[in-house]
């Protein structure tokens, strides 16, 4: 039953990956090239709203999936590899790659927080102002698109790390390793 239990988790670890990072994709190569073509920029900020808030949800729900799967992993990991309880966490490959996971992982969310809540909604903002016929400067619109990527390509870049790591963590002959 640990291994049903085991490779449960890890199923819904890998979907909340996905639920992340695949919306991620889909808006940095599909979305907002295709979106370019909408010339009503009224329409195309309506609909960047209505597909970057469906985002949120579906990248939340990703997140909520890893953190909980995330945690009875790592309750778990020493009685499904068979650690004993007198070995020292950061004394094996494991336990060093997991901290600097877990603090890539921090910085993610701040990022995508960041994005999320103040450079996403900025952009949006600039944007409608100048749908609206606003007295908004090109260069403004463009510094608020140019932060709003830098965020988001930061976020996608630390995301790949971080599965990098967590393939790292799952190869046993390597990360179990002593330091």
């Amino acid at each position: 039953m640990d291994n049903f239990w085991h490779i449960f988790f890890i199923w819904l670890h890998i979907l909340g990956v996905a639920l992340l990072v695949g919306p991620q994709f889909f808006l940095a190569l599909a979305w907002i090239p295709a979106s370019r073509e909408i010339t009503d920029l009224r329409v195309r900020v309506k609909a960047m709203r209505t597909i970057t808030r469906r985002f949120g949800y579906i990248g939340g729900a990703g997140i909520v999936l890893l953190v909980l799967a995330g945690s009875y992993l790592i309750a778990d990991w020493r009685d499904y590899y068979g650690i004993p309880e007198d070995a020292e966490f950061t004394s094996l490959r494991f336990g060093v790659v997991f901290i600097i996971k877990m603090s890539l992982f921090t910085v993610m969310l701040a990022a995508l927080a960041v994005h999320m809540f103040w450079l996403g909604p900025r952009q949006l903002e600039a944007m409608e102002a100048q749908a609206n016929g606003e007295r908004i400067s090109e260069a403004e619109v463009r510094s608020a698109r140019r932060q709003s990527m830098i965020t988001s390509i930061l976020g996608l870049v630390l995301a790949l790390a971080i599965m990098v790591l967590g393939a790292m963590l799952n190869t046993e002959g390597w990360s179990l390793q002593e330091i």
